[in-house]
C-alpha cells in the first residue's frame, strides 16, 4: 500500500517483536458544543462574589450566598431555575455604579380596622401577608407589615417605617440604578376571586417605585473580559441605551462574538416595562440581530423576572432542537392587568417594531407568543427581515459550531494540495474540493436533524476555493428550516 500510516507514540526504530496499537479517536468524536447561559445582573454591596468575574452557578441558595438575598443576580437565578433545572448557568455579577441612586416607593396605611382580616401587599409577585385585628390603627398595621416582610425571602427591596410618618412604609430597592424603578408594588392583586381584599376600615395608598438612576456604566469593559467561553444566551435586566449598546458591540457580526475570528456567538434577552405606546416607541429605536426584548406592560413581575424565565425556556428549546418554534410555552410570571393586556392588533404592530409578544390565557397563565430580534433595517436603512426570528440565530449558532467541529475532526492538521491531486492512502492531506464535499456531507446530516433543509441544493451550490497560502474559502448556501407560525384556510360550509 502506498503512503504512510502514522502510529502516535510508536518508535519506528523498535526491533522488539510484539503488537503495538495506538488508540485513534479522530473519527469517533460525536460530542456537541456545550450549551450554557450567562445571567448578567447586580450583586449587593458587601457580597462575597468578585464583581466582574463570571462563575458557574450552583443554584438559588448558592446565588444568595454569593450575591446577596434580593440581589438581581440571586433573583434571576431563582426565576431561571424554576423553568430549567438542568442547563448550565453562569453568573456575571456587577457592582452598583458609585454614582447610582436607589429607587424608592411606599405603602401608606390609613384608617382603623373595623373588622379583622388579612392585608395582602405585594412587592412584584411576592406576597406580604399581614394579620389585621379589629381596632388596629394605621400605625400598628404598618409596623406589623414591616415585621411580616422580614419573613419573605429574597425580596429585591428593604422595607421600613418612614421616619416622619408612623403609618407610612418606605420601600427601597436593594440594588441601585434604573432597574429598581420597574419593581411593582401592589395590593390584593388576586382580588376577591382569589380571596384577597383590604380589611374593612383600612385603605392603602401606593407610591410607585421611582428615582432610581444610573445602571452600571462599566458593562462594556466587564463584558470585554469574558474570554473565549461560549454562552448561548446573555440574560439581563437592562434596557438603557448604554447597556444595550455595549451588548450590541459585544455580539457584532464583524468585530464581536459573532465574527469569524471569534465564533463565540451569544444572544441577549431582556424585558421592557411600559405601555403599548412606550413599547412601540422604544422598539423603533432598536436594531440589533442579537437582542430580544419582551414588553411586559403592567405585569407585577419585574423585567428581570421575565428575562430570566424567557431565557430559561429558550435554553430548553435550543437544547431540544434549535429549529423548534419558541411559541405557546408557559411562564410562571403574573400576567398584566386586563387593561394592560395587548390586543391582537397591538401585538401584530409590535412584531413589526422589533419587539416580541406574549399572550395570556383565561386562567391568567402567560405564554410566549413569538420571540423576535430587534433587527429591522440593514446598513442602507432599508427594511430587512433576514434576522427576524430568534430561532434563525439559534439555528445558525448550532449549525456553524457543528460544521466547525466536524471539519476540525476531519481535516484539521492536514496538508492542503491543489484540487485533483492524488493523495496516497494514509496521508493526512486534503483539497478544497474534498472540503466542499465534506461540508455537503455534514449539511446532509444537519438536515437529518431538521436544523436545515434542501441538502441537494446545498451540495450543488457550495463553493470551495483554494486561494493559496493554505487558505480555503467556502461559500455555504445555508437554508435554515422554518418554523410553523400560521395556518390559514377557508371554512367552506353548506346547509342541508
Amino acid at each position: 500500500m502506498s503512503g504512510t500510516i502514522t502510529v502516535p507514540g510508536y518508535n519506528a526504530a523498535n526491533r522488539v517483536p510484539g503488537f503495538y496499537f495506538a488508540l485513534d479517536n479522530s473519527k469517533a468524536n460525536t460530542a456537541s458544543a456545550a450549551r450554557r447561559v450567562l445571567i448578567v445582573g447586580q450583586q449587593l454591596a458587601g457580597a462575597s462574589a468578585v464583581a466582574g468575574v463570571a462563575t458557574l452557578s450552583n443554584g438559588p441558595s448558592d446565588a444568595i450566598a454569593k450575591y446577596g438575598a434580593g440581589s438581581q443576580c440571586a433573583r434571576m437565578v431563582a426565576r431561571y431555575r424554576k423553568l430549567d433545572s438542568f442547563g448550565e448557568v453562569w453568573v456575571l455579577p456587577l457592582a452598583d455604579d458609585p454614582s447610582a441612586v436607589g429607587a424608592t416607593g411606599s405603602f401608606t396605611i390609613s384608617g382603623t380596622a373595623s373588622a379583622s382580616g388579612t392585608l395582602p401587599l405585594y412587592v412584584g409577585d411576592q406576597l406580604i401577608s399581614t394579620l389585621v385585628t379589629a381596632g388596629d390603627t394605621a400605625a400598628t398595621i404598618a409596623a406589623n407589615v414591616v415585621a411580616a416582610a422580614a419573613g419573605v425571602t429574597n425580596m429585591p427591596v428593604s422595607i421600613a417605617i418612614d421616619g416622619a410618618q408612623s403609618a407610612k412604609i418606605d420601600v427601597t430597592a436593594l440594588n441601585k440604578g434604573m432597574s429598581g424603578n420597574d419593581i411593582a408594588l401592589g395590593v390584593a392583586l388576586l382580588g376577591t376571586p382569589g380571596g384577597q381584599s383590604v380589611p374593612a376600615g383600612v385603605s392603602v395608598t401606593i407610591g410607585a417605585m421611582s428615582g432610581g438612576t444610573t445602571n452600571p456604566t462599566n458593562v462594556a469593559s466587564v463584558l470585554s473580559t469574558l474570554g473565549n467561553r461560549v454562552y448561548d444566551l446573555f440574560i439581563h435586566p437592562y434596557t438603557d441605551a448604554g447597556s444595550l449598546s455595549a451588548l450590541k458591540s459585544l455580539f457584532d457580526n464583524d468585530t464581536g462574538r459573532w465574527s469569524p475570528m471569534q465564533q463565540l456567538y451569544g444572544h441577549g434577552i431582556t424585558a421592557y416595562r411600559g405601555t403599548y405606546g412606550q413599547a412601540t416607541a422604544f422598539g423603533l429605536t432598536q436594531n440589533d440581530p442579537h437582542q430580544t426584548i419582551m414588553p411586559i406592560s403592567d405585569s407585577p413581575n419585574a423585567p428581570m423576572d421575565w428575562a430570566a424565565e424567557i431565557g430559561a425556556q429558550v435554553a430548553v428549546s435550543m437544547r431540544n432542537n434549535p429549529a423548534l418554534p419558541i411559541s405557546g410555552i408557559p411562564l410562571t410570571v403574573m400576567a398584566p392587568s386586563d387593561a394592560g393586556r395587548l390586543t391582537f392588533d397591538q401585538r401584530s404592530s409590535l412584531l413589526y417594531d422589533g419587539m416580541s409578544t406574549h399572550t395570556v390565557a383565561d386562567d391568567g397563565t402567560v405564554y410566549i407568543e413569538r420571540l423576535l430580534t430587534t433587527y429591522q433595517q440593514n446598513a442602507e436603512g432599508q427594511p430587512d427581515n433576514s434576522y427576524l426570528d430568534i430561532e434563525t440565530l439559534l439555528q445558525a449558532e448550532v449549525c456553524l459550531q457543528d460544521m466547525s467541529s466536524f471539519l476540525a475532526q476531519q481535516v484539521g492538521g492536514s496538508i492542503l494540495v491543489a484540487d485533483g491531486t492524488k493523495i496516497p492512502a494514509g496521508v493526512k492531506a486534503t483539497t478544497a474540493q474534498l472540503i466542499g464535499k465534506l461540508c455537503a456531507s455534514r449539511y446532509r446530516w444537519q438536515a437529518s436533524q431538521l436544523w436545515v433543509q434542501n441538502a441537494d441544493t446545498f451540495a450543488a451550490n457550495i463553493v470551495a476555493q483554494n486561494i493559496g497560502g493554505g487558505v480555503v474559502k467556502l461559500l455555504m448556501p445555508y437554508d435554515f428550516a422554518n418554523q410553523l407560525w400560521v395556518i390559514a384556510g377557508n371554512a367552506q360550509f353548506v346547509k342541508s
